[in-house]
């Protein structure tokens, strides 16, 4: 009974994290002035939530730390080739799906990424979302 709870109760926090993703979360590929080639980021924050955000990262397994502004906004930026990494295959392996316009970001993201030889070496991506 204990492990049967236990994963009703992983599969609500996935199912969560999902919907958190589509609604406070960002895909981004841009240029950074002093370097020629592009760089991933995958952007997640939330106003007065430092532990949201901590459990977020746990969960997620990857190593960025989070920021803290005056606003008391947490803010966690993976730039990280192995922390994007997790979040595709977490994204991949979910049976529940961004929708709408974030699907649509993450969609254009990864097509982007197919086309930087730096992430092809170390990140299977998929070719369907």
């Amino acid at each position: 009974l204990h492990t049967a709870y236990r994963r009703q109760r992983q599969m609500c926090i996935r199912d969560r994290l999902i919907g958190f993703i589509e609604a406070e979360g960002s895909f981004s590929i841009y240029k950074p002035l002093k370097i020629n080639t592009k760089v991933a980021s995958i952007d997640v924050s939330q106003t007065n939530c430092f532990e949201l955000i901590e459990a977020i990262r746990i969960y997620l397994k990857v190593s960025q730390n989070i920021y803290l502004d005056k606003l008391n906004n947490s803010r966690i930026i993976l730039k990280k080739i192995s922390d994007i990494c997790n979040i595709i295959k977490f994204l991949q392996n979910n049976p529940v799906k961004l929708l709408g316009h974030k699907k649509l970001q993450y969609n254009l993201f990864l097509k982007e990424l197919r086309l930087m030889p730096s992430y092809l070496k170390y990140i299977d991506i998929p070719q369907e979302y």
